[in-house]
């Protein structure tokens, strides 16, 4: 896709002005996101990966449903088309935009910044504390399930259609060892309040000013699931200080620190949304390791069916993923156990 065809396209969205210039931006796994730059402000216009999404429409209103719940707080607005609607179509391909919000992503979040980012994360999943879950469509089956994601590992070593599973026993033999933390998922799943969540509140999709943490990105995954999941994925990402894809287990290792300032931080931003000592704060205590290991089992089952779905810059990087996963797995049981 050329620049020039994403000027086109992102024109016939309603934004405030012509566009001035366009800039790919160089970050996410699975969609094609662009920065359009006009005199009046600038927007983000996206490409959304239909192999992954199968009804952009369906996603696309319930961001419109999220956003407009929020008031125009704590995530992008979304900008709609001048034809009306969310998307625009072009050769088969579903776009969308939204209005650009300052801030940068931290790849590497101080503890007192992680405390921001679980804090805007609390008061995110507070102020959709009234909106009826059912009210969104759910856009990915099971897409929290870590006994489905251990299935799907099953198969896929199983099948090993390019020959990679020997190569990888270690790994597969830790990840059918932890077999019981997905049915102690189910239960956590069972015994807490089904809610509107992000789904994928990794580090990378808050957006930062300073230590202030000011808006939260990513909305693909919104929709019914449970809170703990968010957390899960807060701590997954930024509970030790090394790349998604460092396999150096020294690396790995979950700093408390660190997960003690996102425990406190979303605790403090979610209010009496979040009633303590009930089953769904107790749920924040296992989240990390809970969800850490269901991505460590999605990283490995990728790795052995041949990047099929995580995109990669370079080769062994899904392995690399899963060995770090797996690492940072086994430091966050310890700290729970501690």
């Amino acid at each position: 896709m050329t620049l020039d065809a994403v000027e086109r396209i992102a024109e016939q969205f309603a934004l405030a002005a012509r566009v001035d210039a366009v800039e790919r931006i160089e970050r996410g796994l699975i969609n094609d996101s662009y920065l359009v730059t006009t005199s009046r402000g600038d927007y983000v216009v996206q490409r959304i990966n239909d192999q992954v999404f199968r009804d952009p429409a369906v996603l696309a209103q319930n961001v419109a449903v999220v956003a407009t719940h929020l008031g125009g707080t704590l995530v992008p607005e979304p900008v709609a088309t001048r034809a009306g609607g969310w998307l625009v179509t072009d050769g088969g391909a579903a776009w969308r935009a939204w209005h650009r919000v300052a801030g940068a992503a931290i790849p590497d979040a101080s503890p007192a910044q992680l405390r921001a980012a679980a804090r805007l994360l609390g008061r995110f999943h507070a102020a959709l504390a009234d909106l009826a879950p059912d009210q969104l469509v759910e856009t990915l089956p099971r897409f929290h399930d870590p006994a489905h994601r251990l299935a799907g590992l099953i198969e896929a070593v199983e099948a090993d259609p390019v020959d990679r599973a020997e190569g990888m026993a270690a790994e597969i033999g830790a990840a059918l060892a932890a077999a019981p933390l997905a049915a102690r998922a189910a239960e956590i799943v069972a015994s807490v309040p089904r809610r509107v969540a992000h789904n994928d509140a990794q580090l990378a999709n808050f957006l930062f000013r300073g230590d202030d943490a000011v808006c939260l990105v990513d909305l693909d995954t919104v929709m019914g699931t449970a809170w703990f999941w968010d957390v899960g994925d807060l701590l997954r990402t930024s509970a030790a200080p090394a790349a998604e894809d460092d396999p150096d287990p020294e690396h790995n290792v979950a700093q408390p620190e660190r997960v003690r300032a996102i425990l406190a931080g979303y605790r403090e931003g979610a209010g009496a949304a979040l009633r303590r000592g009930s089953p769904e704060d107790d749920a924040l205590e296992h989240a990390g390791a809970i969800v850490t290991y269901e991505q460590a089992l999605r990283f490995l089952t990728d790795w052995i069916l041949g990047d099929t779905y995580y995109r990669i810059d370079r080769a062994d990087q899904n392995r690399d993923r899963a060995r770090a996963q797996l690492a940072r797995f086994a430091s966050l049981q310890d700290t729970v156990r501690s």
